[in-house]
């Protein structure tokens, strides 16, 4: 008898020596992506006097853009949302690690009783006693499945920290490219307005030249006419203005029309005096966040793996419980008891039906699409970044081509607007080359906007730095255990 008991102790002791030593399910290997080592197209040189930083969006030379991205760092609601969805995984990561360590629990109680003797004096014996308890159970983690639960809930947090910094990166692009439109409109509503100017003097000619017999009345209608054509685009370009200005205001967490005042007066393009390190395509690896995002995806999903493998094997669990008891306090004789028992449980399922086999099978089909999800993210990563080189070296040459066709478009206008007053060419040359001067000063002016915005575009692709990661994160209380 005492040998076996001395051999069950010992079972249990060896069992409980092998808890967090075994993890079952595979352990996570980062993928070997078979990179490219360069771009499709060359990588532009941007500004050689830039400086390459990964804060980009603080260089810029425009004070209003700059409170703009400081008020949204401060009340984006989508930021506000992320850090929620932070602190609620890092909630959801302590409770897993406690929920894996012992339990402990107390108890108190106490009696009276009150005994009356049937003889007739009506002796009676008063007895008051108490009792108190501790007790606890621990379930060992032999096969490092509980240790599986808390790496899935890590990187599960450690995911919301870096879909943070996403959220960051794309709302500070949004920011800057709707401020860079509302500019862009604002220039093309002057320029519309000196073509109106400018359209209407020559209205005043052709008048002036009809009242002297020079002029007809057909090329004052065709004046008038380019005047009421121009004045029609006036209302488009405001309604773009006004919804910029609104995308803006909810960008930083405020009520549409918000900003009307700050931004209503026109102001130049922004200008950045730094620019991100484009760098390879295999530094998205580290410098997206939702790239690094997905990669914690994969590693929660391999860590399912192993917990859903845990539950095919038997479970320990230990207990026990102290209990201390006094009775007597009266006129009865005081009775002190103490009382300590501790026991193991071993519990293993013998037949489920497949149901434990077709966990782990959903578990690896899971981490099976993690891992794809992974690498089309980082497809997509590198996709934008050459997206956006290409948008840029384009949109730089459209521009170069559109100045050169600028000044060709205002010399023929001077030229035929010369003709036309000294009675040397038709009003209609005058008419053709003023609608092709507007024209060509809008389309310059769009150039520039869209070589603004492929800029951001590029910057944005390139992501954040990994100490810009860290800083942040630290900033808002949330430390990246291995970041």
């Amino acid at each position: 008898m005492t040998k076996n008991r001395l051999f069950a102790v010992s079972g249990i002791a060896l069992l409980t020596a092998l808890a967090g030593c075994q993890s079952v399910g595979p352990d996570y290997t980062a993928p070997n992506f078979d990179l490219v080592g360069a771009y499709t197209p060359e990588v532009p040189v941007i500004a050689a006097s830039q400086a390459d930083h990964g804060r980009w969006w603080e260089s810029t030379t425009d004070p209003v853009l700059q409170s703009l991205i400081d008020e949204g760092v401060a009340n984006n609601i989508d930021l506000k949302i992320a850090i929620s969805r932070i602190r609620a995984a890092a909630a959801a990561a302590r409770g897993v690690g406690a929920a894996n360590g012992p339990t402990v629990g107390a108890s108190l109680d106490g009696s009276a009783e009150r005994s009356t003797s049937s003889r007739a004096s009506g002796d009676h014996v008063d007895e008051l006693g108490y009792g108190a308890g501790i007790d606890f159970s621990w379930t060992a983690d032999i096969w490092g499945g509980q240790a599986r639960e808390e790496q899935v809930a890590e990187a599960d947090y450690l995911r919301q920290v870096y879909l943070r910094e996403d959220v960051y990166r794309t709302m500070i692009a949004d920011i800057i490219t709707n401020y860079i439109e509302l500019r862009g409109a604002q220039k093309r509503l002057a320029l519309l307005q000196d073509s109106l100017d400018l359209q209407r003097q020559t209205s005043n000619i052709v008048q002036v030249r009809l009242q002297t017999g020079l002029g007809s009345e057909l090329d004052l209608s065709r004046a008038r006419a380019e005047v009421s054509d121009l004045e029609a685009t006036v209302p488009t370009l405001q309604i773009s203005i006004d919804r910029s200005i609104n995308a803006i205001s909810i960008l930083v967490g405020a009520q549409p029309g918000t900003h009307r005042d700050l931004l209503l007066d026109a102001s130049p393009l922004p200008e950045f005096q730094s620019s991100p390190p484009i760098g390879i395509p295999a530094d998205l690896l580290r410098r997206r966040p939702d790239v690094r995002a997905a990669e914690l995806a994969l590693i929660g999903a391999t860590s399912q793996i192993g917990v859903e493998t845990a539950t095919l094997y038997p479970e320990l669990t230990l207990s026990g419980s102290l209990a201390l008891g006094v009775t007597g306090y009266g006129t009865g004789p005081i009775v002190r008891t103490v009382m300590a028992a501790i026991g193991a449980l071993l519990d293993a399922t013998l037949y489920d039906g497949g149901e434990r086999r077709a966990n782990i099978t959903v578990a690896e089909e899971e981490a099976e699409q993690a891992f794809l999800t992974y690498r089309q993210t980082l497809l997509n990563a590198i996709d934008d970044v050459e997206s956006a080189i290409y948008g840029y070296v384009g949109a730089m040459q459209q521009r170069d081509s559109l100045i050169a066709s600028v000044q060709h478009h205002r010399d023929a206008f001077e030229q035929s607007r010369v003709r036309y007053v000294q009675g040397l060419s038709d009003f209609l040359d005058v008419l053709d080359s003023q609608r092709s001067l507007t024209s060509a000063l809008q389309s310059l002016a769009d150039a520039e906007t869209d070589l603004e915005l492929e800029t951001i575009n590029l910057y944005s692709a390139a992501g954040l730095s990994v100490e810009d990661v860290e800083r942040y994160a630290a900033q808002h209380g949330v430390t990246l255990i291995n970041g």
